[in-house]
C-alpha cells in the first residue's frame, strides 16, 4: 500500500522533525517517562527511509547534486 503525504515542508525539514521525534522518544523511553512501542520506532524509521528514498543524502550528509524526481529542489532539472 502507497500513500501520499501533502505538506507545505520540505522533505528535508520533514526528516529533520523526524529524527528529532526518534530521538525524544527515545529519551522519553530511556528516562522511563513514556512507553513507546517497537511499532512507534518502525513506523517513525520508515517514514525518515522513505524521505531518504526521495532525497537521498550522500556519505557527508549532504542531499549535493542527489536529485530525485521527487526531491523538491529549486534547482533540479
Amino acid at each position: 500500500m502507497s500513500a501520499v503525504i501533502t505538506t507545505a515542508d520540505s522533505l528535508k525539514m520533514i526528516r529533520e522533525t523526524m529524527c528529532l521525534a526518534e530521538h525524544a522518544l527515545h529519551e522519553s523511553a530511556r528516562t522511563g517517562s513514556s512507553r513507546p512501542s517497537a511499532g512507534d520506532f518502525e513506523r517513525i524509521q520508515r517514514i525518515i527511509e522513505d524521505i531518504d528514498r526521495q532525497r537521498p543524502l550522500g556519505s557527508n550528509g549532504k542531499h549535493g547534486n542527489l536529485h530525485t524526481p521527487t526531491c523538491g529542489c529549486e534547482d533540479n532539472d
